[in-house]
């Protein structure tokens, strides 16, 4: 239903993002199909992970007849942006910090029964547990050579009620602040947190 091709086809910024959404779409009308994307197997794993975070952060972060050109494997980046006149801008490093195991059997409850582990805390206590993984693998990041790339970092939890979003932009604030203190040898650092829409660049 997917494949690298397709994936690694060049597109506007906004034809990325429609190409994106319909793919979603398509995968979620098919039962099979949508099993193997939650539990990322095969291709599906490079595109949850990697290509609808970066459809989510090009839309909100360039022009939209800005292109741009994903990139699968290990070259060291994970897409291409081109201005509208076909000029490099900017090589992106695409990087979702998640609990592997955790996520892992959570999707195997999904398609088991439909649904995953309930869990419950007080406001922002998911964001403020997803600080050791996010920070461990920015220091895995830290230690390579990412001098003329910029570095996504792909933030993602349950969705606040609207009330409560004051408490976890001030939580992701707290992230920022331990991340900018790590040595990158990076161009930018961006945060692309998806339950809030937003995209925050720290650095760079």
């Amino acid at each position: 239903m997917i494949n690298k091709k397709d994936i690694e086809t060049e597109r506007t910024i906004v034809e990325f993002r429609n190409y994106v959404t319909i793919v979603k779409s398509i995968v979620n009308d098919c039962k099979e199909e949508r099993h193997k994307g939650i539990v990322k197997k095969g291709i599906y794993k490079v595109f949850v992970d990697e290509i609808i975070p970066l459809s989510l952060f090009c839309i909100k972060n360039y022009p939209e007849n800005y292109r741009v050109l994903p990139k699968l494997g290990n070259q060291g980046y994970d897409a291409i942006i081109k201005d509208e006149d076909g000029n490099h801008v900017e090589y992106l490093e695409i990087t979702s910090p998640h609990d592997g195991l955790k996520e892992a059997n959570d999707a195997k409850l999904v398609v088991g029964r439909g649904y995953g582990e309930t869990e419950t805390g007080d406001s922002g206590d998911d964001l403020r547990d997803m600080f050791s993984i996010v920070l461990g693998i920015c220091n895995k990041k830290a230690i390579k050579d990412y001098n003329d790339c910029s570095l996504v970092i792909v933030i993602d939890f349950s969705p606040p009620f609207k009330e409560e979003e004051p408490t976890y932009k001030q939580i992701i604030s707290e992230l920022e602040e331990k991340i900018v203190k790590i040595k990158f040898n990076v161009k930018k650092i961006y945060l692309l947190v998806i339950p809030l829409g937003m995209v925050k660049r720290i650095y760079g």
